[in-house]
Parts: structure tokens; C-alpha cells; sequence
């Protein structure tokens, strides 16, 4: 659980300037590179499509892709939940693009897998339920 802190960033946190700046992106990937697996991936699961990507720069292209069409991101870290070898992170999102005025909310969440000490595998999921259900869990 406490790496799992230590590895998501505030809450709060405008996502958009964090990874698309080529400079802010290099210092935060330094230091989270070795907290992650060899062969870490990230995942994101949405109704319509999965996407899956390798190593720290898999991350930053799942990001990027995500955050194509914001202008800002933010995320907000409601919950986390110790499940083992995961922790579930419930996540309130907040977004804007360039030609709206106001925010749209998504309600989601995360889960982080845990191998050896060190994050193995990070899985966004836009419908809540379907990460519970991937743990077998219940909401």
C-alpha cells in the first residue's frame, strides 16, 4: 500500500503538463524507474477497446493517447483499497478540452499489481465494477 502512494502523484494533479512536458516527464520517470518491474505494462480498460503498453514509455504513450483531446486532466484519488498483491485505486477524473468551458467527470478506477517489491502492472478502468470484477470482488 505505501508504494502505491508513493507512485501515484498527488491528488489533484493536472496529468496533462506532468506527461506531455519532455523534461518533467524525463525527472519523474528517473525516479519511478526503479519501483517498477522489469517487464511492467499499463493497461487501459474501457467498454469499447483495451489497451495494453510496455515499460515507462508504454505508460507515457497510453497517457498521451488518453489525453489527447484535454486540455486539462485531473485526478482525484478517492480510495485506496489493500488487496494483496493489488490495491485498488478508486479515481474521481476531472477533464476539459480546448472548446469546452466546463469539466466532465469520470468516475473509474485502478488497479496496481504488485510483484517482488516493485509495480508490475498499472490497469485504468473506466466502469468501476469491472475492476472489482477482474479481483472478483464486489463493489
Amino acid at each position: 500500500m505505501e508504494l502505491a502512494k508513493i507512485l501515484l502523484p498527488p491528488s489533484g494533479t493536472d496529468l496533462a503538463p506532468l506527461i506531455r512536458d519532455e523534461d518533467t516527464y524525463a525527472r519523474m520517470a528517473e525516479a519511478v524507474r526503479p519501483l517498477l518491474t522489469d517487464d511492467f505494462e499499463s493497461v487501459m480498460v474501457w467498454p469499447a477497446v483495451t489497451r495494453t503498453y510496455a515499460g515507462l514509455e508504454g505508460l507515457r504513450k497510453n497517457w498521451l493517447d488518453w489525453l489527447e483531446p484535454w486540455a486539462t486532466y485531473r485526478s482525484t484519488h478517492e480510495k485506496l483499497i489493500d488487496v494483496g498483491n493489488h490495491v485498488v485505486v478508486l479515481f474521481r477524473d476531472h477533464g476539459r478540452r480546448e472548446d469546452m468551458e466546463t469539466e466532465v467527470e469520470l468516475v473509474g478506477a485502478a488497479i496496481l499489481t504488485f510483484r517482488e517489491g516493485k509495480l508490475a502492472r498499472l490497469a485504468s478502468y473506466a466502469e468501476r465494477a469491472a475492476a472489482f470484477e477482474t479481483l472478483g470482488l464486489s463493489e
